[in-house]
């Protein structure tokens, strides 16, 4: 099955906020608590919390700043 170019920016933004919310919240997380037994107790509400934030933010922000960056960006010529 191949996705649609719409579907696989859907996708994008959805993969990449899933895996920067589980690398940033282990990460704090790890900063303040020891990987014992009952570190990933701790940490699943905290990753799953994350990504209820991050997903949404990812698609209000992602066509945003796609939007200025392709406004600064050269698209050809000299």
């Amino acid at each position: 099955m191949r996705l649609t170019k719409k579907q696989a920016g859907i996708a994008f933004i959805i993969l990449v906020s899933i895996a920067t919310t589980a690398i940033l919240s282990f990460g704090i997380l790890w900063t303040h608590h020891q990987i014992d037994s009952e570190f990933f107790v701790l940490w699943r509400p905290d990753f799953i919390h994350g990504c209820l934030i991050s997903i949404p933010t990812g698609f209000l922000l992602n066509p945003r700043i796609k939007k200025l960056i392709d406004h600064y960006t050269e698209t050809g010529g000299t």
